[in-house]
């Protein structure tokens, strides 16, 4: 009766211990696409943010920023002059005629970076470049990195520029992301269960592909992912 009940233990134990393999083998990977997709789409939000700062900086420059933080100075504290408009006249009144009559005039004025960013793309908030120099789950210790080049011939010179992403930089920090430090006891013992050391699964890595945009063999900012 004893070696039955403690053959039933250790049945109950081996299946349990099964049913926690099997889960891992779904959930694992499950989760790494979870977490690649929501770190993916963090950096292309901060890589849309640097194109647009950057289309910006190079009507300015004539040239791209060849470092993050330079682009950061220039959209918080740069200027780009435009021509405005400037006057009144009614609505009954044609914008073509109001110069004609004088009431209104084109001036060259400076606005701040961050107003002709935002002007030119309506689609990226201003949230969007509060910390767009980082990359996202680095806890602000880790930056992007600009390339620059031009690409000449007998006629023309165009400024180009890549930023890539590695995949270890948009995995950053993973662990501590599906177990933050303030995880309670219970969450810590299940992720350990089943996400330990998931960053390193070589099997999930290969699926997935690390972000780039620009280039510098050709006039383009594409994105990867675009």
């Amino acid at each position: 009766m004893r070696i039955r009940r403690l053959f039933s233990i250790l049945l109950a134990i081996v299946v349990v211990v099964l049913a926690i393999f099997a889960a891992r083998s779904i959930m694992r990977p499950e989760k790494f696409k979870t977490v690649y997709q929501i770190r993916k789409e963090a950096n292309v939000q901060n890589l849309l943010a640097i194109r647009s700062a950057q289309a910006v900086y190079k009507s300015v420059h004539k040239v791209y920023a060849d470092d993050i933080d330079k682009l950061v100075d220039f959209v918080n504290n740069g200027t780009v002059q435009i021509e405005k408009n400037v006057g009144d006249f009614p609505d009954t009144m044609s914008e073509a005629q109001a110069f004609k009559l004088g009431l209104i005039h084109k001036e060259i004025v400076s606005v701040p970076a961050m107003e002709k960013i935002l002007d030119i793309d309506h689609k990226i908030p201003k949230e969007s470049f509060k910390n767009f120099q980082y990359i996202p789950f680095s806890n602000k210790e880790k930056k992007y990195e600009i390339q620059v080049d031009s690409l000449s011939s007998k006629t023309y010179t165009i400024p180009v520029y890549r930023i890539d992403v590695p995949l270890d930089d948009i995995l950053i920090n993973m662990e501590k992301s599906i177990t933050p430090d303030n995880a309670g006891p219970l969450s810590k013992l299940w992720n350990k269960i089943f996400y330990n050391n998931l960053a390193e699964e070589t099997q999930y890595r290969s699926q997935y592909e690390p972000l780039y945009m620009g280039s510098l063999t050709e006039a383009s900012t594409t994105g990867s992912w675009e």
